[in-house]
Formats: C-alpha cells, sequence, structure tokens
C-alpha cells in the first residue's frame, strides 16, 4: 500500500521474512524493533496520506534501539 500511495518504504534493512533469522541467529532484538518502528512510521504515513496532509520528515521521526 505504501508504494501506491507513494510513501516511502522502511524495508532498507530487513523485511519480514527475515526476522526469524535475525532473532533466532543472529539475537539482535534491537534491528527487530528499529524494524517494527519504521513500520509505525510508514502506517502513520499511509494515514496523513489519505488525510491529504504532508507527510512525516526524517527531522519529525525518532527510531530509537
Amino acid at each position: 500500500m505504501a508504494a501506491c500511495l507513494g510513501v516511502p518504504s522502511p524495508k532498507d534493512d530487513i523485511d519480514g521474512s527475515m526476522v526469524g533469522k535475525v532473532y533466532w541467529q543472529d539475537k539482535d532484538c534491537s534491528r527487530i524493533a528499529t524494524y517494527c518502528q519504521k513500520d509505525v512510521v510508514t502506517v502513520a504515513n499511509i494515514i496523513l496520506r489519505f488525510k491529504n496532509m504532508p507527510l512525516l520528515t526524517e527531522g519529525q521521526v525518532n527510531i530509537s534501539a
């Protein structure tokens, strides 16, 4: 949906198919947390797009691991 609406993709590091490996093999919960936080920002931007409002910018978002 993000791609259809012109919302930037948060899939710059991992995607859903990789979460199991990152958890079980890499033991990297902070990487998964960052992935989930980016998804939340994307959902917020999708809602903003539907409301015809400006998307969030990087400066407005604080991703913490």
